[in-house]
């Protein structure tokens, strides 16, 4: 590469302690050491209240790192093998966006990462460095909880805050169910000795409002279904709770939907429901199976609601309607966290990237066998979407 030809570094998120360690500890050994030094020098040009780099030589980075050009973009291909930085080149000038390392747990459980760090490093440093990252939860079950919730201590607060400035963290649209169900009437209905105090957290009832609409139920099921799958300590069973619910879908008489075929732009993706999503591809009654898998989804992916319908419609797609065990999506959802996927702008941009990356590989000549990381799936979908997006 030309030492003069210029480059700025860009990200969307930044590093801190646990990231730091997972990629000293578990990334390192694979990448190397020039690889992970490029890494953090890139990240370091960062300016903070940006969230970019000015704009530097290549030679900037051959000093401080003490490289030469095929070092670097040795370096540089580890990164982007490993999905830790994607490379962008108009003319001379090159772009390189920054994504944050996984976090422990999906590298070690559900990345292709951790077969090659064990060959690197051998079976007894591999547990080594897995005990290094274990934690040790204390057991509550004989604890009773005695925390105050936030309106117990603060009284409201009137006045609003106007600001126009753009954060770290945006802030997130959530999607609007038009759904009648009040979660506050069904936990007031409880028993007051039937009812734990963590019944009455943020969580839960977000979780609870979700199953409602996901399973049809109003407050009077609801309320029959959780007096019949309470703990011994009168804390809600979720397991049980769903397979309650399972149970009083399958028994409602079955609705017929209408297969849509268009419209499926970003404002539909942001006020549309992942149940609504599947009956909408599929024009089919959501069997209560599957229902299972989208209920799971959204209480252990941690992802927004619009990113998981992109998620549903995608794997939809690609297996021609056919609806998948939940560890099909865990492998997808492991991937899109690694990339940091964090709107439907961002999913629908990630797999339209990973498609014109297939279409061009396609077009060169392989002169050696490449080795590379296993994928999660073909992203051969929303073709007529991508095309209209292209036109635009």
């Amino acid at each position: 590469m030309n030492p003069n030809h210029q480059f700025k570094v860009v990200s969307y998120r930044t590093l801190d302690h646990d990231h730091r360690h997972v990629l000293s500890l578990l990334y390192l050994p694979i990448i190397g050491t020039e690889a992970f030094g490029l890494y953090q020098t890139l990240y370091a040009l960062i300016e903070r209240s940006h969230l970019r780099s000015p704009q530097y030589p290549h030679a900037f980075l051959y000093d401080v790192l003490n490289v030469n050009g095929k070092q670097f973009l040795d370096a540089r291909q580890k990164l982007e093998a490993c999905g830790l930085l994607e490379s962008y080149q108009q003319e001379d000038d090159y772009l390189y966006e920054l994504f944050l390392p996984l976090h422990a747990d999906l590298f070690i459980k559900d990345s292709p990462f951790a077969p090659y760090l064990l060959k690197q490093i051998g079976q007894q440093r591999f547990d080594d460095l897995i005990e290094h990252f274990k934690i040790k939860r204390p057991q509550l079950a004989n604890y009773d909880m005695i925390s105050v919730t936030f309106d117990e201590i603060f009284t409201p607060a009137y006045d609003k805050i106007t600001t126009r400035s753009t954060y770290v963290a945006p802030k997130r649209k959530d999607v609007t169910i038009n759904h009648s169900f009040s979660v506050e009437l069904l936990l007031d209905s409880l028993p007051n000795h039937l009812t734990h105090p963590t019944t009455k957290t943020k969580r839960v009832k977000e979780r609870l409002s979700q199953m409602a609409y996901i399973y049809a139920l109003d407050e009077e099921h609801m309320h029959q279904l959780i007096l019949s799958s309470l703990n011994p300590d009168t804390s809600i069973n979720f397991a049980e709770l769903i397979k309650q619910c399972q149970k009083e879908y399958q028994e409602k008489p079955k609705n017929q939907y209408t297969r849509k075929t268009s419209g499926y732009d970003l404002d539909y993706f942001k006020a549309t429901h992942p149940k609504n999503i599947v009956e909408d591809l599929t024009g089919m009654h959501v069997p209560a199976a599957d229902l299972k898998i989208i209920e799971r989804i959204l209480a252990e992916s941690e992802m927004k609601l619009e990113v998981i319908n992109v998620l549903v419609a995608y794997v939809l797609k690609e297996l021609d309607n056919q609806f998948p065990v939940f560890n099909y999506f865990e492998k997808v959802i492991a991937e899109w966290k690694r990339s940091s996927i964090d709107s439907a702008e961002d999913a629908i941009e990630h797999i339209k990237k990973r498609k014109q990356k297939r279409t061009e590989r396609k077009k060169q000549t392989t002169y050696r066998k490449q080795k590379t990381l296993p994928k999660d799936v073909e992203v051969d979908w929303f073709d007529d979407y991508l095309k209209e997006k292209q036109e635009e």
